[in-house]
């Protein structure tokens, strides 16, 4: 092939297919179910975290307000890239295909990137600081007014302590005192804890022979992500998610292919970068019970 704009324009366009496709075939389904999609229009969000708290309340006098303004949440864009350059002889010699699978690959990962992010920010959160100046779990939060809460157990991950996370969140209350309500559907865990969580969760009999009451009652999400972290958490995730996805570009794929640059005159190498520009974070920790494990 000769070397011209039009067939490097050619290239790119095939790479950006391949790209593009594995995006689009990517599964995300388990990063909608955990994280609250909110489109990003600049480099830093803020968030009302206060306004997702309360129920209803029977107006007498007057409407009760929700003071907000000590529970903001900051949030920054972060972006993440890759680069993969292509020599000029396999451009000239019809062999672009072999790039491809590591394209696709590229496509795949950018588009399921935030469950990387996912499981970095919830084992980050036994140490990261929250707007009420506890961490994102912990045995001292504070609702405005003063009431105290806890969303952290540290132990280990077995039916009696799934049992007790489950409770915590259904009677966690709110900063009135009242219950919160919450119905939790989810556990997450990372793949040192997936044959404790499937046998709470998958098992249909117990060793004795009697029904699993938790029998595909509460869905189990799994984060590769978390490597050999013991950590483990229950959520309820219908109708607000915990963790927010800030998305702010991408999955995006862009050349540097001009025959004039640098790298293709002196090295006969054009450039082909993968990038996503994108944050997660937990935004409503009451969500949530968590423990690191034991």
């Amino acid at each position: 092939m000769e070397i011209t704009q039009g067939n490097l324009k050619a290239a790119f366009t095939g790479l950006k297919a391949a790209f593009n496709e594995a995006v689009q075939t990517a599964e995300t389904d388990k990063v909608k179910n955990l994280m609250e999609t909110v489109p990003s229009n600049t480099g830093f969000e803020k968030y009302p975290v206060a306004s997702l708290l309360g129920d209803l309340e029977e107006v007498l006098d007057e409407v009760t307000i929700t003071s907000i303004g000590t529970f903001i949440q900051g949030v920054s864009n972060r972006t993440f890239a890759r680069i993969v350059r292509v020599r000029r002889n396999d451009i000239a010699d019809d062999n672009i295909g072999v790039y491809r699978p590591g394209v696709r690959q590229l496509g795949r990962r950018a588009a399921l990137y935030p469950l990387r992010l996912a499981a970095e920010t919830l084992t980050g959160g036994f140490t990261e600081e929250w707007v009420d100046g506890a961490t994102v779990f912990s045995n001292s939060h504070e609702w405005p007014g003063g009431r105290s809460w806890s969303n952290r157990s540290d132990v280990a991950l077995d039916e009696t302590n799934f049992e007790a996370a489950v409770e915590a969140l259904e009677t966690r209350t709110g900063p009135d005192g009242q219950p919160l309500g919450l119905q939790p559907d989810v556990l997450v865990c990372g793949p040192a804890n997936r044959a404790a969580a499937e046998s709470i969760l998958e098992v249909k009999y117990t060793d004795n022979g009697a029904s699993n009451r938790h029998y595909r009652r509460y869905d189990l999400l799994v984060l590769p992500r978390m490597g050999d972290s013991t950590a483990w958490f229950v959520a309820d995730t219908d109708p607000v998610k915990p963790l927010v996805l800030q998305d702010r570009e991408g999955p995006e794929f862009t050349a540097k292919d001009d025959p004039e640059d640098d790298d293709a005159f002196y090295r006969e190498l054009y450039a082909y970068k993968a990038r996503r520009r994108c944050a997660v974070a937990v935004l409503a920790p009451w969500l949530m019970q968590a423990s690191a494990g034991a």
